[in-house]
């Protein structure tokens, strides 16, 4: 099992490990486009969307922000 969280979120969420498992292959089953994700931690170390995952290993995605500044 993988243990993911939002960064917002409060709890983990289990998703099914499958053996030779990509971040990328993660963000496709919980249906988040990699560019909605800002960063992702691999077990505490910043990690790309090709890294591959293992049993076990826990993973929290941090959103990307919208918003700024508008023209005054």
């Amino acid at each position: 099992m993988l243990k993911v969280k939002l960064a917002a979120a409060r709890k983990w969420e289990e998703v099914e490990y499958r053996r030779g498992m990509r971040v990328k292959d993660l963000l496709d089953m919980l249906k988040y486009h990699p560019a909605s994700i800002a960063l992702i931690s691999l077990n505490g170390t910043a990690a790309d969307e090709n890294a591959e995952l293992k049993d076990g290993d826990e993973i929290i995605l941090v959103p990307t922000l919208g918003g700024g500044i508008h023209g005054r």
